[in-house]
């Protein structure tokens, strides 16, 4: 049986697809392969890096929000804690991350996406955001902390709190998104950039730099 996140090896980099039917929709059994799957490409990471996108026609609506108000207390703890180890193997990871968005990208979507040393945006009448408090589901601590250090502090105050959605234009000015392509191009633009970033003789010691502070901050969340 095929999991959620199915992986295909491009020239040395992995491109790893979110396939969910629903709208390609988080919950706990996606974000547990998840976190299994990028701790494993830590352990062993590709020379050419890898690439994160998503199936049809969204990158991720964010937590299936009919099984979040289903959760009991035990449930949403369980679920606070695999949305933060899984934003935090994402954040971890030591060579080059690559988001190719292929479409919605909302609550978590985004989290992902600042998770990443690139993002790319296909060109397209979707929506990119942070809307959580339209939800009613605060964020956790691991993507808090992402966001504190990754979103500039007046689009942080103006997405989190008014639960406005971007185009993909418009996301480039916000910093949740640093270029965009043809949707036809997406993935071959994609394997352009991680190849760029990954082949840079200094690239892991400066990723490793620039997110120690992250990085301490995250392990001092998990315990």
């Amino acid at each position: 049986m095929m999991g959620y996140f199915p992986t295909e090896v491009r020239d040395d980099t992995v491109i790893v697809t979110l396939t969910n039917p629903d709208r390609n929709t988080l919950h706990l059994e996606v974000l547990e392969e998840g976190t299994d799957i990028f701790r494993e490409l830590s352990e062993n990471r590709p020379k050419g890096g890898i690439i994160l996108t998503g199936a049809g026609e969204h990158f991720t609506c964010g937590m299936d929000t009919k099984v979040a108000a289903s959760l009991d207390e035990a449930g949403q703890k369980r679920a606070v804690a695999s949305i933060d180890a899984f934003a935090a193997a994402l954040h971890r990871l030591p060579c080059a991350l690559v988001v190719a968005l292929n479409g919605n990208t909302i609550g978590a979507g985004g989290i992902m996406a600042l998770a990443a040393d690139w993002i790319v945006a296909a060109q397209g009448d979707y929506k990119i955001g942070l809307p959580e408090a339209k939800a009613g589901l605060p964020f956790p601590p691991v993507p808090q902390a992402i966001l504190d250090h990754w979103l500039d502090p007046v689009w942080r105050r103006r997405l989190a709190l008014s639960s406005h959605l971007l185009t993909p234009v418009e996301a480039l000015s916000a910093g949740l998104a640093d270029e965009l392509c043809a949707p036809d191009q997406l993935i071959d633009q994609a394997m352009i950039r991680v190849k760029e970033l990954n082949e840079q003789p200094g690239f892991a010691a400066c990723k490793r730099q620039l997110r120690a502070k992250a990085n301490a901050e995250i392990d001092a969340i998990l315990g």
